[in-house]
């Protein structure tokens, strides 16, 4: 699977998690457009605490797990990952603002699977 399908299918899995929160969907959809904004103008640290202080890393954070999977970083020889014991760790954050290239990189993946998550969500209506 090619990385634009991997960004894709992240984007849906974004939009599908959505669907399952019920009466808290409109506000779970509002949030696709805030969390772009806060990545764009503020970077991917102020993503990660925007979603935490909002409480939606549940989806906006735990569905990444596929893009953190093309980000390989390490500290002190130890595999650093997004999803550490089923929660999402701040580590990975911290660590991958010390790698500008994979901090762009994964800056601009995310990007497009929340750009893709809008177009989900709006092809999918209030289903």
């Amino acid at each position: 699977m090619n990385l634009d399908a991997k960004i894709n299918m992240v984007g849906f899995k974004i939009v599908k998690a959505i669907k399952q929160k019920g009466k808290d969907k409109s506000k779970y959809k509002n949030f696709i457009d805030k969390t772009l904004g806060v990545l764009a103008n503020d970077g991917v640290y102020a993503y990660w605490v925007y979603c935490k202080a909002n409480k939606i890393s549940d989806v906006f954070i735990n569905e990444l797990e596929e893009l953190s999977n093309q980000i390989n970083l390490k500290e002190n020889g130890r595999e650093i990952k997004l999803i550490f014991n089923g929660n999402p760790s701040e580590k990975f954050f911290q660590t991958l603002s010390q790698d500008l290239n994979q901090l762009l990189f994964f800056k601009e993946m995310l990007g497009k699977a929340l750009i893709y998550a809008r177009y989900h969500a709006k092809a999918m209506g209030d289903e």
